[in-house]
C-alpha cells in the first residue's frame, strides 16, 4: 500500500448483492470520494438511446462515443456532457441496454479511462463489476459482495417500483439471472472475483451490518500496512 495517499477500495459483484448502498455508506465513513462505475455505463447507454445510436452498429457507435464526455463529480453526481443524469439513467430500459453496451470492448475502452484518472489520487471507493480485476487491478482493499438470487431479486424489484416502473417480482428475477450468466460469460472483463479480494454474502446482512466488515478489514490493513 503507498502511503502517500489514501486507498483505493473496490467492491465488485452481481446485480442486487447491495454493492451501490454499501458502497455509499463505506465511502462516507471513511470519508473518501465514491465512484459508482456502472452509472457511468447507464450515462453512455442513455446517450446512445437520446441519439438513436444502434448499439450493433460500430462504426456509428464509435462516432458516437468519440463525441461523449462522461464523469463524477465530487458529489457523486454522474454528468453526461456536464447534465446531470443521475436519475434518469436508473430506469429498466436503460439498464437493458447497459447490459449489452458494457460487453463491447469499445464502450469499455471509452470508460476505463475515466474511472482510473478518478480513482488515481486515491481515496475512493469504486463500486462496479470489474473493478478489482481490471479497473483498478492494483487497489490495496477488494471486496466481493454476493447474496441469493431471491434475495438480490427481491431488492431490485423493490428498487425499481419505487421508481415508478410497473414490473413483476419473477421478471425482474428472470433479468437478473439472465444478466448473471451475461456477466460471467461475456468475453470482454466477466465480472469474476479478484485472488485478494474479500467475499461478503450480503443475504442475511443488513447494509450497516455489511459496512461494519468493511471498515474493519480496512482498519487491520491499513494498521499492518504502518507498522
Amino acid at each position: 500500500m503507498r502511503h502517500d495517499r489514501e486507498p483505493v477500495v473496490t467492491i465488485d459483484g452481481p446485480a442486487g448483492a447491495g454493492k451501490g448502498t454499501v458502497a455509499r455508506v463505506l465511502a462516507e465513513r471513511l470519508g473518501f470520494r465514491l465512484l459508482d462505475t456502472g452509472a457511468m455505463y447507464r450515462a453512455v447507454a442513455l446517450s446512445v438511446m437520446r441519439a438513436g445510436v444502434a448499439a450493433d452498429d460500430p462504426d456509428a457507435l464509435q462516432r458516437h462515443l468519440d463525441r461523449i464526455d462522461v464523469t463524477v463529480d465530487e458529489d457523486s453526481r454522474v454528468l453526461l456532457d456536464g447534465e446531470d443524469v443521475s436519475r434518469a439513467i436508473r430506469t429498466q430500459e436503460v439498464g437493458q441496454l447497459t447490459s449489452t453496451l458494457s460487453m463491447l470492448k469499445a464502450v469499455r475502452d471509452k470508460v476505463t479511462p475515466f474511472q482510473r484518472r478518478a480513482a488515481s489520487g486515491g481515496g475512493v471507493v469504486l463500486e462496479g463489476r470489474d473493478t478489482g480485476t481490471v479497473v483498478c487491478p492494483d487497489a490495496e482493499m477488494k471486496f466481493f459482495l454476493t447474496a441469493s438470487l431471491d434475495t438480490r431479486a427481491r431488492r431490485r424489484y423493490l428498487e425499481v417500483t419505487a421508481g415508478g416502473d410497473a414490473v413483476n417480482f419473477e421478471q425482474v428475477r428472470m433479468e437478473l439471472a439472465a444478466r448473471d450468466a451475461q456477466d460471467a460469460n461475456r468475453a470482454v472483463a466477466p465480472l469474476r472475483k479478484a485472488p485478494d479480494a474479500i467475499e461478503v454474502d450480503t443475504t442475511d446482512l443488513t447494509v450497516d451490518e455489511v459496512v461494519e466488515r468493511m471498515l474493519q478489514t480496512v482498519g487491520e490493513r491499513r494498521c499492518c500496512t504502518r507498522s
